[in-house]
């Protein structure tokens, strides 16, 4: 039989990384010496959708529009808005009394048969775990803050000029893009039940969502922060009928904040937060909205709402609307220890091919 040559992964692909993007832990000591350095491939990444949103204007052509002889109107997203990535999420192994799992909590690690070594489970492509991480780091600022990007820069890569196979000329384009984020000797170090405190960093995820500044020490999951409803953090009222359509209240003035296209999460509607544990019992409380009508009060979800054992939920609920948005998810080969002897530097690389 013939010989076969096998092209490294970065000839067949023609560029200089194997994959679409990559994330760096570089981990220093209190002095801000490097100590480690810690590198994955992303293997699926969701940025080039961020991407799509963010290409267009926020306004759209209207031929007839104006006088009739055409106008610039409003398009129906904001591309600089809830689509741009902000933040970088930690989730952790521990348990309910808050004590680290290391590698042998099921829920991000399996034994490998073969080797009988500890892998990382295999993410779907669907929205699992509501839309949310795994086991997120509840939010405690300043100690466990929200980490918002701190540093974006870009980085080139070679790129054909011509006819790959006739020209030598190749010229650089800045196509890799790297967000960065920081947790600091004080930030991230357990619970504080001691000073030998440590989360077991197992996930990241880059998200997008609305504009958070300070969010104080809510002790949440950081999916509730991205909930949308009224100012003083109530839901909007909602009427369900046994159907895949629930419909706003008659009193509810807050009738276009939910938008065809958008996920909301439905609750009890009183007594419930956008932190609250599901009281009604759902497999999953986030619906998809595929249809509302603008200043209309009925809402079409992907599917009728249901409790655990199927029975339609009928009378008043409550809705949120969630801006978070998971553009890349990863659980981590290795998980990283953080304690307050260290600095983790967290930098997130997308290639656009």
């Amino acid at each position: 039989m013939a010989n076969v040559i096998k092209l490294p992964e970065e000839v067949r692909k023609g560029h200089g990384a194997p994959m679409e993007g990559m994330i760096e832990f570089i981990i220093k000591d209190r002095n801000g010496n490097v100590v480690h350095r810690h590198m994955e491939n992303l293997i699926k990444i969701y940025m080039k959708e961020a991407l799509s949103h963010r290409l267009p204007f926020n306004e759209v052509w209207n031929p007839v529009g104006g006088t009739g002889t055409g106008a610039w109107e409003a398009a129906t997203f904001d591309p600089t808005g809830e689509f741009a990535a902000k933040y970088i999420i930690f989730g952790a192994s521990f348990d309910s009394r808050g004590i680290p799992l290391d590698a042998d909590d099921p829920r991000y690690y399996v034994t490998d048969s073969v080797t009988g070594t500890k892998v990382p489970i295999r993410l779907g492509v669907g929205a699992e775990y509501s839309g949310g991480l795994i086991n997120a780091i509840p939010i405690a600022e300043p100690n466990r803050s929200l980490k918002r990007i701190e540093i974006v820069s870009f980085d080139p890569t070679a790129q054909p000029a011509g006819t790959p196979l006739l020209q030598a000329d190749v010229r650089t384009i800045n196509n890799i893009v790297k967000l960065q984020t920081t947790l600091e000797l004080d930030e991230y170090n357990g619970f504080g039940l001691t000073d030998s405190d440590y989360f077991t960093i197992c996930e990241v995820a880059l998200v997008a969502g609305k504009k958070l500044d300070h969010v104080g020490a809510c002790e949440c999951d950081p999916h509730a922060l991205f909930l949308e409803g009224h100012t003083d953090g109530s839901p909007l009222l909602a009427m369900a009928n046994g159907t895949d359509v629930v419909s706003l209240d008659p009193a509810e003035t807050l009738v276009d904040l939910i938008k065809e296209g958008d996920i909301v999460k439905l609750i009890a509607a009183t007594g419930s937060t956008g932190s609250s544990a599901d009281e009604l019992g759902q497999i999953t409380p986030y619906y998809l909205v595929m249809s509302k009508l603008p200043g209309g009060r009925d809402i079409q979800l992907d599917r009728v709402p249901v409790n655990s054992s199927q029975q339609s939920l009928i009378g008043q609920v409550g809705l949120f609307r969630d801006t978070m948005r998971i553009l890349a998810h990863r659980v981590l080969n290795s998980p990283l220890k953080k304690s307050a002897s260290y600095q983790i530097e967290t930098v997130w690389s997308i290639i656009f091919n």
